[in-house]
């Protein structure tokens, strides 16, 4: 290499050392609680031979604002403090810039635990039956923080309630009183619709209501044998089902048959074989040889023939009626059925409901028969089963010109008295009655000599029984306070807690773990509050049973403690010797929620000086640091400190120390009166001066006025907003010579305000820059 390209590329080479990025960081408290101030650290690890200024940015000045926009690291020093503060809650980046070094730290700016953020909407159910306790029911509306727990209310907090759809509120506003973290209100759910809660500065929140649906009560019909045989009969099973089990209704239930081709298919046993003849049916010819007989009916008679009534009666489920088929067949037939509630009682649940199953009628024939059909109706049974057995050929169901058996064998769910039925001449089918020994499904098979056999199954269920549709509903809890803990409520019944009651509904029980005293208020037949006060401190929440002869249920109690606390410090983990670095020591909750900022109590074998939220360690090495608060458990860390230098910090601390922020004073001057002085804007100024002063024997002076001041009395105040010189105006009062005996008359005053520019004070050292400068001569 010549001389030229060496002294070329030596000139070059400071060229890239100066532009190289620094080896530098940035280091911000990833979490911190809004509208307070912070300070963050630039560290510069290689030695500066000059002096470096970071720029210093946001991404997000809606949450944060820099108040530190440059920092200066001097020749020789590592360290730079950031000052910044919070806002508003939210996500934001800090950066510091210089030349082509670029750094940046996530910050997460939220409200403190003791500060509301939310409202929470409970009800006791987002399902109402609004035929229960004439539709009134009540609502909460609690107080959360940003984390989701509960706040205890410092000063009122107005709630303004409002509904759509079918909800009809009691009042438009509730407050949240002072020591209590929640309000109750009431409203009547006529039908779906929300409410919605607002307060000043608190995120609303919403609940909506939906009718509860429950289960329907059906009525079933089923017709054996199907398809029905001409010139024969069959049976008409009906029942009552809900959620696919019978239902026994607490009182009679009417229920109406209706067979829609009555020419066909009839409750009237004269139609049976027979050959109908009416105004619909002109075309029919009036004679076959097959036919038993013929007959002649009016549609009326018909109509009248094809419609019967019959009544369950309280406690039974089932029924059945026998229908006649013509010799005539048909394809569709409709049967039509209503079952309605006969004379319920005030408190019952009426039935009402309606079904159609379509038949038909096909050919029967005296052939001989090669195979067996079983029904059994109702299915699902209850107590009893009624087994069908029909006769059947290739050519269609079965008239036997003979009585013939039949064998049933059941399974062990059922029991019959008697396995053995019979099908009498010129009959399709017979039937056996079994009981029901035990739940499940019941197989049943049917055969007869040389006839092929057949089954069928059959589900045999428990009554159906109310569902209580019992909902607990946990509340927000704060330990050690009275209020109310959990809502037990039902959409369909009354809830009884007493077992010496003796009304109708869900008798419940309630228990926990651990034990807890608690009062039960009856907020109306379908909802309970269960109030008490938490005062166990255990390490899991406690578990409340809830239980009756239909139902059991289990919830556990969240219960917040606000009382204990832990501390949390954020700190750097590598900083020079002698120069600031910040800590920041939180409260927080025991899910490590940030409460309030602590005092800085830092205990350490290190040599160190705190001055506010400010640190210097003298040593090199790394040293162990324990953090502790009062009424809290002290947190361990560790810091390590790099590098040892001799100068002073003076310089370096005059950098760190909190910029203070304009401060604007204003002079305030009262002649012949109280209360001159220097005020800071915004403060309470406070003049007076004597009411009345002698100027004759007879004569007085009445203050009537303050020169450049729109005030009339002898005391006022008002806040600092500009320099004023003021007097007191006083003027003649004649009343005592109006009371001799003449009339006076006295000069009013003009008052005139002068607005003045404000002036700024000289910035004075802080308390904090004071003590650095006591500790660092000291």
């Amino acid at each position: 290499m010549s001389a030229i390209s060496v002294l070329l590329f030596a000139s070059i080479l400071p060229i890239y050392a100066q532009i190289a990025p620094l080896d530098a960081s940035i280091w911000i408290p990833s979490k911190v609680i809004s509208k307070q101030e912070y300070y963050g650290l630039i560290v510069v690890n290689s030695n500066l031979e000059n002096d470096v200024a970071f720029n210093v940015i946001t991404d997000n000045e809606e949450v944060i604002n820099i108040i530190t926009e440059t920092v200066q690291i001097q020749k020789g020093k590592h360290h730079g403090i950031i000052k910044f503060e919070t806002k508003g809650t939210g996500n934001a980046k800090i950066y510091g810039v210089y030349k082509d070094t670029l750094l940046e730290q996530n910050v997460q700016v939220v409200e403190s635990g003791n500060t509301p953020t939310e409202l929470d909407l409970i009800f006791p159910s987002t399902l109402v039956d609004v035929l229960v306790d004439n539709n009134r029911h009540v609502g909460y509306v609690f107080l959360l923080n940003d984390f989701g727990n509960p706040v205890i209310a410092e000063k009122p907090i107005a709630i303004t309630l409002t509904s759509n759809g079918d909800i009809v509120l009691q009042k438009n506003s509730v407050t949240i009183n002072p020591g209590s973290h929640y309000a109750r209100f009431s409203f009547e759910a006529k039908g779906e619709g929300s409410v919605t809660a607002t307060a000043q500065n608190i995120e609303p929140d919403e609940a909506t209501i939906a009718i509860s649906d429950p289960s329907q009560i059906e009525l079933r019909i089923e017709p054996a044998p199907n398809p029905i045989p001409t010139s024969s009969s069959a049976e008409v099973y009906f029942w009552l089902e809900r959620d696919g089990k019978p239902y026994v209704p607490s009182h009679n239930v009417k229920i109406t048959l209706k067979i829609d081709k009555s020419a066909n298919l009839s409750f009237d046993a004269v139609i049976k074989g027979a050959i109908v003849l009416s105004e619909s049916t002109t075309d029919r010819q009036a004679t076959d040889p097959d036919a038993m007989k013929v007959i002649t009916r009016s549609n009326a008679q018909l109509d009248r023939d094809s419609t019967k009534e019959f009544v369950l009666e309280k406690g039974n489920y089932y029924g059945k009626a026998t229908v006649y088929a013509s010799f005539d067949e048909t394809g569709s037939i409709s049967i039509s059925g209503i079952a309605e509630s006969a004379n319920p009682t005030k408190n019952e649940e009426t039935v009402k409901s309606v079904n159609t199953v379509t038949v038909s009628t096909t050919k029967s024939t005296y052939e001989r028969a090669t195979s067996t059909k079983v029904f059994a109706f109702p299915n699902p049974a209850l107590d009893k089963v009624e087994i069908i057995v029909s006769s059947e050929s290739d050519s269609g169901p079965v008239l036997e010109g003979m009585e013939e058996e039949f064998v049933i064998f059941p399974d062990n769910k059922i029991d019959v008295i008697s396995p053995t039925g019979k099908i009498k001449t010129d009959e399709n089918y017979g039937i056996i009655i079994a009981k029901v020994k035990s739940l499940g499904t019941t197989e049943i098979f049917a055969q007869r000599n040389e006839v092929e056999g057949s089954e069928e199954t059959v589900e045999i269920q428990t009554k159906f029984v109310k569902n209580p549709d019992i909902t607990v509903i946990p509340l927000p809890i704060i330990f050690g306070v009275e209020q109310d803990l959990f809502l037990i409520s039902s959409s369909q019944d009354r809830i009884v807690t007493n077992p010496n009651s003796t009304k109708n509904g869900n008798l419940i029980s309630i228990t926990s773990t651990p034990s807890f005293d608690y009062e039960i208020i009856q907020d109306g037949k379908s909802v309970i509050t269960v109030r008490g006060t938490i005062n166990d401190l255990l390490e899991d929440d406690p578990v409340v049973h809830i239980a009756s002869n239909a139902f059991t249920a289990t919830e556990t109690l969240s219960v917040y403690n606000p009382s204990r606390n832990k501390i949390e410090s954020m700190h750097p983990s590598t900083v020079y010797a002698e120069e600031p670095f910040p800590i920041v020591n939180y409260i927080t909750d025991l899910d490590e929620n940030p409460l309030r900022k602590a005092e800085l109590r830092v205990s350490s074998g290190a040599t160190m000086n705190i001055v506010g939220d400010l640190v210097f360690l003298n040593q090199s090495g790394t040293h162990g640091i324990i953090f502790y608060e009062k009424n809290t458990v002290p947190v361990e860390s560790t810091i390590t400190v790099s590098g040892s230098t001799t100068q002073q910090v003076q310089e370096q601390i005059q950098q760190v120390v909190e910029q203070k922020p304009t401060v604007f004073t204003y002079e305030i001057i009262v002649e012949n009166g109280e209360g001159s002085g220097t005020y800071a804007e915004g403060s309470n100024v406070t003049i007076s001066a004597a009411p009345t002063i002698n100027d004759m024997i007879i004569v007085k002076k009445k203050l009537v006025g303050w020169e450049n001041l729109p005030y009339a009395e002898a005391t006022v105040t008002f806040e600092a907003d500009s320099d004023v010189e003021t007097r007191p105006i006083y003027q003649d009062d004649f009343m005592l010579l109006l009371l001799i005996g003449g009339a006076g008359g006295g000069a009013g005053a003009i008052i005139m305000l002068k607005k003045r520019m404000k002036k700024q004070s000289a910035n004075e050292p802080s308390d904090e820059e004071k003590s650095i400068d006591e500790l660092l001569e000291g």
